[in-house]
């Protein structure tokens, strides 16, 4: 009838588990438990929660402040929306929380859902991927302390200062962005698969980048000067781009020393698309006559 049984909870006392992962559950009917009063004692001891596939709309405040110990959150696929965020992200809320997901929810506004995390003070990893938030504001509040954010195929075309310049880490891949000119100056990662660039982004706005992902995008070729204005990169991951195999390119490639070690992927996922004489030959094999190539 939607009724807890509060006397046989409080006779039971708090509860030590620590961990807990619920998965694919349906309650037909959800809509007869009016709130979930007298659970609190049984999850103030929690570090890891999971409740994911599950329809899942929001967490009532009062509840929600008694998860004082929980580290790790996990929403993935369910149904959360901006206008119920505030009530589940309330002030005080989660107060030792540092990783939280909430990818594949139905949140549609980046900076309404920025606004209710911005209040969990110890968050440091985000996932809001495969949302769909569309064009984004200039600027936006996050946690202070938030240092990795996926924002993976949220239909975003174009990024702007809303992005926290605290970030390590950042996944945008998967949108429709043309070009990455955000100064990110702790930016360890970036992660722009999927997208429509034509080249690789400047490196001075992202001085200490050490692994970054431009697969499956739009470039015909980088230079070794662009190349080579990343001064910590370790992983450069440009495959499966449809390269044009010019001279300079080719030369680039064939001598800069330590290429196979930085580029993942290389050989086999660096192909040129043209001259048409080479397409589908692997970048690495393709040598022009000197002819060619004066």
């Amino acid at each position: 009838n939607g009724d807890w049984n509060t006397n046989e909870i409080q006779i039971g006392g708090q509860s030590f588990v620590e961990r807990i992962s619920i998965i694919n559950i349906l309650i037909k009917t959800f809509y007869l438990f009016l709130d979930l009063e007298g659970m609190e004692s049984q999850v103030n001891k929690l570090k890891t929660l999971t409740i994911a596939s599950s329809k899942v709309f929001m967490v009532p405040c009062k509840l929600a402040k008694h998860f004082s110990s929980l580290l790790y959150l996990d929403f993935h696929d369910n149904l959360l929306v901006n206008n119920r965020l505030d009530e589940t992200f309330c002030k005080d809320a989660w107060p030792s929380l540092q990783t939280l997901n909430l990818n594949q929810n139905s949140l549609k506004s980046l900076k309404q859902t920025a606004d209710s995390v911005a209040r969990l003070p110890k968050l440091i990893h985000l996932d809001i991927s495969q949302n769909n938030f569309g064009a984004i504001p200039d600027v936006c509040e996050w946690p202070k302390t938030l240092k990795y954010l996926n924002l993976s195929s949220t239909q975003i075309p174009k990024l702007t200062a809303c992005i926290p310049p605290t970030l390590e880490v950042l996944d945008v891949s998967a949108n429709n962005l043309k070009e990455f000119g955000l100064h990110l100056p702790f930016l360890k990662e970036l992660y722009l698969a999927k997208n429509q660039l034509k080249t690789l982004p400047g490196a001075a706005p992202i001085p200490n980048l050490v692994a970054m992902s431009v697969r499956r995008n739009k470039l015909n070729s980088f230079s070794r000067e662009e190349f080579e204005s990343f001064k910590k990169m370790e992983l450069l991951d440009a495959s499966d781009n449809n390269y044009i195999c010019s001279c300079e390119f080719l030369s680039f490639l064939h001598h800069q020393a330590g290429i196979g070690q930085v580029l993942v992927g290389w050989p086999d996922q660096y192909v040129c698309d043209s001259p048409l004489v080479v397409r589908g030959a692997r970048v690495g094999a393709v040598h022009l006559s000197l002819m060619e190539c004066h």
